[in-house]
This record gives structure tokens, C-alpha cells and sequence, in this order.
């Protein structure tokens, strides 16, 4: 079979891999559409692998599609379950953050997330499931497209980010950032109950799309001359919003959260992820008004139920936010090299 492989740095190839085959307490997904990342885009863009990442490896995080093939001892699921492939769950060694439910942050996450770290991962018509018992796998309702349920890993992102904020209805927020997970805070924060919200931006020409996910209001930051002023002129308010959330992962985003949008005593909501040195903030010019700082990370299964159970229902959906879908051949030419401008999300089908 065909399979997406990162070598190194700008070094994605399409090569022949032999199809997986399940052994005990393993199972075989043949995959319907997988997700191509930012992280996957910054490997290739940037390399700087971790450390605990094996390479060469087949890329593919986002996975969702149907199983073909169950290994001994696999009860919970059988051929022909539509399921997502999600990052490792409750871990075997029951390690702390496990035992408090934090499974987002067990400390063996990363290294066992297929596409990320020991284990291949979708870019390929079929993925192994290496441990079934411990890896988050989501049965998908049947009116629930596989286009959407794809979605997961960015939607639960910033669902999981917003759970976890000091959020509450009625609140101000402002959203930095709108790309795939910026725009699924603006629709998720706006279905909770949020009463104004703020999306900042550095692509004016997105700002109708923008307000389709829920923003009441769009600012280009890098044109805005003063972004706190035109914050606090919006809300009619001598502070900023109540909670801000970085969705952008990068250090001016941060700084505009911290220096502009958040008023004295409220809440700085990290969801992006930010590589790069902190060292443009400086406490001593924003602890005087005592923020608070929630960093997140990824989400856990409960989050991934509630996002399938609200699209089912109909109380969320994330139109246009899929604007491309390609072939495993052309994934590297048009997913990586050369993206349509304008593009959000794109996604691998490898039967095409």
C-alpha cells in the first residue's frame, strides 16, 4: 500500500509499505479521511522532530474511517464499526495524570500517539491500531459524516480549551487567531453563550468567513494602531474581555493577548501552541493587574463524545472549513509545497 513517510525536513515521500495486519489486542482501521496538521506541516516546514519521535515515520494523527480487522482479544469493537483514531487514552500504567482523569497529559502520551511519535500513523489506506485498549478510539454515529468527525483533533482542541477556561455565559472574549482552531472557539464560545465575542485576525479577506463561525466583531492586529483602545471601544468598556484565548501559537498573538484584549484579574486561555522563547513578555509590566494564565492541551475522550453528540444534534457545524480534499499522490505537491491560498483545512483520502 501507498503511505505518506516524513524523512526529514521538506522530505515527505509517497512510498510502498506493506498492509498492517492485527495481531492480539490490535486492529486494522482502513482509513476514510485523515487530517493534514499544523504539526505535521511544521515537521516538514521546520523539522525539529522530538526526540521521542521515530523517523523515518508514516505521518497521521487525525484519522477516522472503518475496521476491517480485528485482532484476539478486541471485544469492544467488530469489522465494519465506523470509527476515530484519537491519541493514546487511560494508559496501562495508570500514571498519575491518568488516575485523575487527565489522560490529555498522561506522561506517556506522546511517545505512543500513532503519526506522532513510536507509531505510524494514516497517511496510508490502512492504519494499525497497536493498542486498542488504551488508545482513544470513538465509535462515529451513522449521520454523522466522516468529514466532520475527521474535524476532531482541531474542533476538540479549542472545545477543550474552552471547557477548561474560566468561561462563563455572558462573558466578553476575544479570539486571537482564526485559523482552525480559532474559528472553532469563535462557533463554540458563541453556541455557550458567549455574549460579544472579538476574533483577531491578519487576513481581512477571511472576515466574512469569520463572522459565519460566530464573531460579532473582526480586527486585522496588524494594521490596528491601537488594539486595547479599539477592545475597550468595542465593549464600551474602560477594560478589556473577560477571557482571551490565543488560538494563533506564536508570541506577537501572545503578546496582544497579555498586553491588549484581557482586563485586570481575567483570563489569558493558552490553546495554541507556541514554539518560540517567551522572551517578549515581561511580567513586571502585567502582574500588576493579576491575570490568569490557562494553558491547555489536546483534549480527552469526553470532549471528543461531546463534540460528535452536539454535531449530531445539530448544534454545531464548521462550514467551509474542509477546502480541499487530495489523493495520497497529491498530498505532498498540494498539501504541503504548494497549499490554494485561503486554504484551512485539508484532508488526505487515500482510495482516491
Amino acid at each position: 500500500m501507498k503511505a505518506g513517510v516524513i524523512y526529514g525536513k521538506g522530505d515527505l515521500r509517497i512510498e510502498e509499505k506493506p498492509k498492517p495486519v492485527a495481531g492480539p489486542g490490535q486492529m486494522v482501521v482502513e482509513i476514510k479521511y485523515v487530517g493534514i496538521c499544523g504539526t505535521d506541516m511544521e515537521f516538514f516546514r521546520d523539522g525539529g522532530f522530538p526526540p521521542f519521535m521515530k523517523v523515518p515515520l508514516t505521518l497521521g494523527h487525525e484519522n477516522c474511517g472503518t475496521v476491517v480487522e480485528v485482532g484476539e482479544g478486541v471485544e469492544r469493537f467488530k469489522v465494519g464499526d465506523r470509527v476515530l483514531c484519537g491519541p493514546p487514552s487511560h494508559c496501562a500504567e495508570d500514571c498519575s495524570p491518568c488516575k485523575e482523569g487527565r489522560t490529555n497529559i498522561c506522561i506517556h502520551g506522546f511517545p505512543r500517539t500513532a503519526g506522532l511519535g513510536q507509531l505510524d500513523g494514516g497517511y496510508a489506506p490502512y492504519l494499525l491500531v497497536n493498542d486498542v485498549e488504551h488508545t482513544m478510539i470513538v465509535p462515529v454515529p451513522d449521520d454523522v459524516d466522516f468529514k466532520d468527525a475527521v474535524l476532531f483533533d482541531v474542533i476538540c482542541v479549542a472545545l477543550h480549551g474552552v471547557r477548561i477556561s474560566n468561561f462563563k455565559f455572558g462573558d466578553d472574549v476575544v479570539v486571537s487567531g482564526t485559523g482552525p482552531i480559532g474559528l472553532s472557539a469563535i462557533q463554540i464560545l458563541k453556541a455557550a453563550g458567549a455574549n460579544r465575542v472579538i476574533a483577531l485576525g491578519t487576513t481581512s479577506s477571511k472576515e466574512p468567513l469569520i463572522k459565519s463561525y460566530g464573531a460579532d466583531y473582526f480586527i486585522n492586529s496588524k494594521e490596528c494602531e491601537n488594539l486595547g483602545d479599539e477592545i475597550k471601544k468595542i465593549l464600551g468598556s474602560d477594560v478589556g474581555a473577560d477571557v482571551v484565548y490565543e488560538c494563533a501559537g506564536n508570541m506577537t498573538s501572545m503578546a496582544n493577548c497579555v498586553y491588549e484584549c484581557v482586563k485586570p484579574g481575567g483570563q489569558v486561555a493558552v490553546v495554541g501552541t507556541i514554539q518560540q522563547p517567551m522572551d517578549n513578555l515581561v511580567p513586571g509590566r502585567f502582574s500588576i493587574s493579576e491575570p490568569n494564565f490557562q494553558f491547555t492541551f489536546t483534549y480527552t475522550e469526553r470532549d471528543v463524545q461531546i463534540y460528535l453528540n452536539m454535531v449530531k444534534a445539530g448544534k454545531l457545524s464548521f462550514p467551509n472549513m474542509v477546502t480541499e480534499i487530495v489523493s495520497l499522490d497529491d498530498a505532498v505537491e498540494k498539501g504541503f509545497k504548494n497549499r490554494k491560498p485561503g486554504s484551512i483545512k485539508i484532508l488526505i483520502d487515500p482510495s482516491l
